[in-house]
């Protein structure tokens, strides 16, 4: 095998490579503080966030961010796809109080104490999921310890592309069969 064709191979499985990893949308809220402060849902990118609170919409939209607390009348809120299919949560900005992400597989993130903004990148465990809620702990029943809040921005999320990974594969293991054929060969 000579040079040249290992680097024309290499070109063609990084390609197919990136063609996977470029399907990554960020939730960036842009306009969310237009529609006023409480949203029946947010929409964007190809996926849905709604608050869990049964009675009236829920959602308290920032300032090109999604706030949350923990008080009376609060409760998680939950991202998911818009068709109901699968999807990646890969990370996130985030400030503020106690936090707990849990997902529809059971994995959980826990952010302890006041954060100041900061990024997260999120563990393997909230791959492939179905939904991902975000609550937050009340930390006492008496003020100041009544209430947290907490913002969200710039949620990094992707949609598995089997296609993609199939190519991949299917390149890959033609690139494994044509070697093991000329090493036969020679």
């Amino acid at each position: 095998m000579t040079l040249t064709s290992l680097i024309k191979r290499f070109t063609a499985t990084a390609s197919c490579a990136f063609s996977v990893a470029a399907s990554a949308q960020t939730l960036t809220f842009d306009g969310i503080a237009s529609l006023g402060p409480y949203l029946d849902s947010w929409t964007e990118s190809g996926y849905f966030i709604s608050s869990l609170y049964p009675d009236s919409p829920h959602l308290h939209a920032g300032d090109n961010n999604l706030f949350l607390h923990s008080g009376v009348g609060s409760s998680p809120y939950q991202i998911r796809r818009l068709d109901g299919g699968i999807f990646s949560f890969l990370g996130f900005d985030y400030s503020g109080g106690d936090s707990l992400f849990v997902t529809d597989t059971g994995a959980s993130f826990t952010i302890h104490g006041e954060q100041p903004l900061a990024s997260f990148l999120m563990p393997a465990s909230f791959q492939n999921v179905s939904y991902v809620n975000w609550y937050m702990n009340t930390p006492g029943t008496e003020p100041p310890d009544f209430e947290q809040w907490g913002t969200i921005d710039n949620i990094v999320l992707s949609v598995p592309e089997p296609a993609h990974a199939a190519m991949l594969g299917l390149g890959l293991a033609g690139i494994l069969l044509r070697t093991r054929r000329r090493s036969r060969g020679s």
